[in-house]
């Protein structure tokens, strides 16, 4: 989830949650060029806090600096999306398990109805955030800072990634019901059955992501995504 600076003013915040909710959303897509001047515009505010927003973002590795003046949003290659995939296959099931074994009360309240949010989910968007809210619940639990650091450097990247393999229902469905394993195994304290369903958790994603490579939708927005035909599911409803 997206992580406060300890000295960014509100507008600066607001800024970079609507700059990184049409990354995640896709309605920017890789490659568009963000504009200091044309986004205080179309957003309403000054060039300070849009300066300020687009720093962060920069540094969050999900946007790069051009000439002339302004960014725009990265394009990782097939091979940096790989690689990702594989540190998470590496550092995601103990970093899980490592969450279950210090398991609480309160963490029991707040796995709950982080999965309550993504079973309610019924537009693509939602689902985004859902899954968003839901990994940020257990990031911000890992204990082991410099482990909590290395897979946030990697977080925007990640859900950048997973938003674009969670066009369809089934693979919506199968998110959702990982998740669900995944805080049931919290639940339980079973920090063994934790990192065996977060490693099937992160193959089940990889397994999209491969499917959306093939069908070209890695770096496409939402709206110019095909309409799906009349044996593929329909976009606007996530959950039944």
């Amino acid at each position: 989830m997206p992580r406060r600076s300890r000295t960014s003013s509100p507008l600066a915040d607001r800024v970079y949650d609507g700059l990184l909710d049409d990354l995640t959303s896709r309605r920017r897509g890789a490659g568009d060029r963000l504009v200091e001047a044309e986004i205080a515009r179309e957003m309403d505010v000054s060039r300070t806090p849009v300066r300020e927003a687009l720093s962060r973002l920069e540094n969050d590795g999900l946007i790069t600096g051009t000439r002339p003046g302004g960014y725009a949003i990265i394009t990782p290659s097939i091979d940096d999306i790989r690689e990702i995939f594989d540190i998470r296959r590496a550092l995601e099931p103990m970093a899980f398990a490592s969450v279950v074994r210090g398991g609480d009360a309160s963490g029991d309240i707040a796995i709950t109805e982080a999965l309550a949010t993504l079973r309610q989910a019924r537009t693509m968007p939602e689902a985004i955030h859902a899954n968003i809210g839901f990994r940020g619940f257990w990031i911000e639990r890992i204990a082991n800072r410099r482990l909590r650091e290395t897979l946030r450097r990697f977080d925007m990247q990640v859900q950048i990634v997973r938003a674009a393999t969670l066009y369809t229902e089934e693979a919506r469905t199968t998110a959702r019901d990982g998740a669900a394993r995944l805080a049931q195994t919290y639940l339980d304290r079973d920090a063994e059955a934790a990192e065996t369903a977060m490693r099937a958790f992160v193959e089940d994603a990889f397994r999209y992501f491969e499917r959306a490579d093939a069908e070209n939708l890695l770096h496409t927005r939402t709206e110019d995504r095909p309409v799906p035909g009349p044996n593929q599911p329909k976009q606007q409803s996530a959950n039944d």
